[in-house]
């Protein structure tokens, strides 16, 4: 919700429909500053979901200087990584992917249908955030993220990178894959018990290449000859053989020549370990050697033991993860440009629209069916054109390598965007290009804004202009969250041409936010089951809720985020469902085998649990003007229920359902 500001520049009379006769007066009311009553609860909720303490309320009312120590104190929580991971998923457009997205990077049938798949899925929306996070743990800049061919990863990650190089195909959906010209018998073996998976992949061992799944003795199908038939074998591809390590049981014909199809199985047979998916390290991803082979995919003995990827795809920064890829599929008649134009988004938070005055030397692989010299679409494609040809010239359009075209390959790149005209010869030029690009500063500031304050900085404003300049000193991210979270933009302390633009946007809690305040305050984990591991049953009231609930995201060819701000009637209706579902956990309930950490009140004691509700949930601290108020309208309400036949217990979670519905919890800038 955006409080407005109507000048003579809107003029009230034309809003209203009459002719405008003269300047309109300023109708905003004047500007009143935020106290640190309200901006310290903002930042902390912001940057880790939990509500201020009643000491570092008092230590900036005493001194507001204080608070830049106090966000420094609050990024060393683990609670910033979980918020900041989020940040940098969205910020890196890795989100809004599942595994169907993936038949457009690896067809014709995308990844196998076992189990698990999610859980590699959530382990690519992760990946890259995961990386910017170390790097900068690592005082690293944030511009090598998008140079960077050190990756975060888990051993099933890996194996998903090497898998999407082994199966290649071409721009003319030719597939090449390594593991059917090696014609390997694969066997699944259920009598004869689990094996190894260090045997199944020994060419020395008798069990080589058998691998062991419980469920082709008991699967139906529908022919019944195929019912248990212990062992089976067939002729091994790179997808059947990858789907083999998920626990699906392929297509295959049985000695009576009866044809049986795929079978997702129950995911009892996978040869991954729920360690796989967990277990993250810092990955070199190089291309191989003269002679060199790549990583073998199914090999899942060395990937656990490996720090590094040998693929033949090159893979640096952030625009060529799987979960980009899968986000932003090209085509042949797309032909990389919205590939090009997303990460063009990401580091300089602009595209190509038609505006840009630049003018390239040259236009190597400029489209002349429908971009001829003189013609309305010659602005944008003589920018688009050349400089996504070094995407064409080294991937297919399901980002394989190496692209073997050769009409691409005589297009040499030519990088021409907002003002800077560079030649490219290889795909880490453009990466270098794009870390070297002068509005990547501000680009990423703003980022930071919308982040925070739910709406844009104005790019005249000179604080924001000031903290774009330190940012630009450096790339330290953490030195940028401490200076414009400390700021008048983001605090409101005092008067910003940021404000006079928008006026002050309070925005509702949007799903990640209202998630992680439900976690990180009341010790639940992941009790909105945003967790693909979390995910595996019927999902809970809480979750099915959530679904629906705004969040965060970016629409295709949209250079800022897509942010849900205004209370709608779904949105009061949803929280109320959600607030009333956490009351009956924490009140009178005890914590579970999965809550173990829930926050528990006793009805019985009302008045201290009460107390709690104003400062955990309503965020305001004892010493907070607003506090007592706050305190005897709860006590009224709890007094209230009681009086009209509640027990205690309901009448309690009634009144954890209005603080868990206030303002000051249900919206972000308050």
């Amino acid at each position: 919700m955006r409080l407005p500001r109507l000048t003579a520049a809107s003029c009230l009379a034309g809003v209203i429909g009459l002719a405008c006769t003269g300047p309109t007066p300023d109708l905003a009311p004047p500007f009143d500053p935020d106290s640190p009553y309200v901006y310290v609860a903002k930042v902390k909720n912001i940057l880790v979901g939990l509500p201020p303490t009643d000491a570092e309320v008092r230590a900036v009312v005493a001194d507001p200087t204080a608070f830049p120590g106090l966000i420094d104190g609050w990024m060393q929580l683990p609670q910033y990584q979980q918020k900041m991971m989020v940040f940098f998923e969205l910020a890196f457009q890795q989100t809004q992917i599942t595994a169907t997205d993936f038949v457009n990077v690896s067809p014709p049938n995308g990844l196998a249908n076992g189990a698990r798949i999610p859980l590699v899925v959530q382990n690519a929306r992760e990946s890259f955030a995961r990386t910017a996070l170390a790097m900068t743990a690592a005082n690293e800049p944030l511009d090598a993220t998008f140079t960077t061919k050190h990756v975060m990863m888990t051993p099933a990650l890996m194996q998903l990178y090497a898998y999407l190089d082994t199966h290649q195909v071409d721009d003319t959906n030719k597939l090449t894959d390594r593991i059917a010209k090696a014609k390997l018998t694969v066997t699944l073996e259920a009598a004869q018990g689990p094996i190894p998976i260090a045997d199944s992949l020994n060419p020395a061992s008798p069990s080589y290449m058998h691998f062991y799944n419980p469920d082709i003795a008991t699967v139906t199908y529908p022919s019944s000859a195929c019912d248990a038939v212990d062992p089976i074998s067939f002729t091994a591809n790179s997808e059947t053989l990858f789907s083999v390590m998920y626990g699906e049981i392929p297509a295959h014909t049985i000695s009576t020549g009866v044809a049986c199809p795929v079978h997702g199985g129950s995911g009892k047979g996978t040869q991954l370990l729920p360690s796989d998916f967990t277990t993250w390290n810092m990955i070199a991803i190089r291309q191989p050697n003269t002679g060199e082979t790549t990583t073998n995919f199914y090999d899942l003995v060395a990937l656990r033991s490996t720090n590094e990827l040998v693929l033949d795809s090159p893979r640096p920064g952030f625009f060529t993860t799987p979960a980009f890829q899968a986000n932003w599929p090209t085509n042949a008649s797309n032909q990389m440009r919205v590939t090009l134009n997303h990460a063009l988004i990401v580091t300089t938070g602009t595209a190509i629209d038609g505006t840009d005055v630049t003018t390239p030397s040259s236009t190597p692989g400029l489209d002349a069916t429908h971009a001829a010299p003189g013609s309305s679409c010659f602005g944008c494609h003589q920018l688009l054109d050349p400089t996504r040809s070094i995407l064409t010239d080294t991937y297919t359009y399901f980002y394989n390598a190496p692209q073997n075209d050769a009409a691409f390959d005589a297009q040499p790149g030519l990088f021409a965007f907002q003002g800077v005209v560079q030649p490219m010869k290889t795909i880490d030029d453009f990466a270098a290009i794009l870390a070297s690009h002068p509005l990547v500063p501000q680009a990423w500031a703003e980022k930071l804004c919308y982040y925070a304050s739910s709406g844009p900085c104005d790019p005249k404003d000179p604080v924001f202009q000031q903290i774009v300049g330190d940012f630009a000193n450096g790339f330290q991210w953490n030195t940028l969250v401490r200076e414009l979270l400390s700021s008048p933009i983001a605090t409101n302390a005092s008067q910003t041409k940021t404000f006079d633009t928008n006026g002050e946007i309070v925005a509702v809690t949007r799903r990640d936010h209202l998630c992680a305040a439900l976690d990180n305050r009341l010790g639940f984990t992941d009790i909105c089951q945003l967790d693909a591991a979390d995910q595996t049953g019927p999902l809970s009231e809480i979750a099915q809720v959530v679904s629906g609930m705004p969040s965060d995201g970016y629409g295709r060819g949209a250079t800022i985020p897509v942010l849900p701000n205004q209370p709608t009637l779904f949105y009061r209706g949803g929280l109320e469902n959600i607030c009333a579902a956490v009351s009956a956990m924490v009140i009178d309930a005890r914590p579970t085998a999965a809550q173990p950490n829930t926050k528990e009140w006793n009805s019985a004691e009302s008045t201290a649990a009460i107390a709690d509700f104003v400062s955990q949930i309503m965020s305001l601290a004892p010493s907070d003007p607003r506090a007592p108020q706050a305190t005897s309208l709860l006590t009224a309400h709890f007094a209230a229920a009681q009086a009209a036949g509640a027990t205690a217990t309901d009448a309690l979670r009634s009144t954890f359902v209005a603080a868990c519905l206030s303002p000051t919890f249900v919206g972000i800038g308050m």
